[in-house]
């Protein structure tokens, strides 16, 4: 991929993970669109369960996007992915974060259950419901997701707020 990465394209890599039989939800900026604030992003960014079932079939569909790691430009191997937090790679459907899975409420099946349903031609997957992508962002902290944050705000009014451990106070 000299010359960079080419443009995240969402059913690119949606349609390579749904293929492999993965299970993912789709976070960041896509989420964000899907929730009507229509925004530039530069990756699509997945929330992964942990289990070394679901890294083989995040692997497989890697594979057929033909993964690179970013920081080196090899390929992407198990060892990128399993035991790991985070893994971000070039695919030729541009830049994929894939991000393990965290504490309730942003473990897989809590994500998963309060996702929203979609299928861009090549079978459903999750995108992250409001409440979970609000999460997110005020996880994150970075300027871009406050500035998310305040757009979300302004389509939908107030905003659901999870308790988040390590963020928020206990009662």
């Amino acid at each position: 991929m000299a010359g960079g990465p080419p443009d995240p394209d969402l059913r690119a890599v949606t349609g390579a993970l749904v293929a492999a039989g993965a299970r993912f939800v789709v976070i960041g900026g896509f989420a964000v669109i899907a929730h009507r604030h229509v925004r530039a992003t530069e990756d699509v960014d997945l929330l992964i369960p942990d289990g070394e079932r679901d890294d083989a079939r995040c692997l497989e569909g890697l594979g057929a996007l033909e993964a690179r790691r970013l920081d080196t430009g090899r390929s992407v191997a198990s060892t990128d992915l399993v035991g790991r937090e985070h893994l971000r790679a070039c695919t030729r459907g541009g830049l994929v974060d894939l991000v393990r899975e965290g504490a309730p409420p942003l473990d897989f099946a809590s994500v998963s259950e309060g996702a929203l349903r979609a299928d861009l031609g090549d079978g459903e997957f999750r995108v992250a419901g409001l409440a979970a992508l609000v999460a997110f962002k005020r996880l994150a902290g970075r300027a871009r997701d406050r500035q998310d944050l305040e757009a979300l705000a302004e389509e939908h009014g107030e905003l659901p707020m999870l308790p988040l451990p390590g963020l928020d106070r206990g009662p």
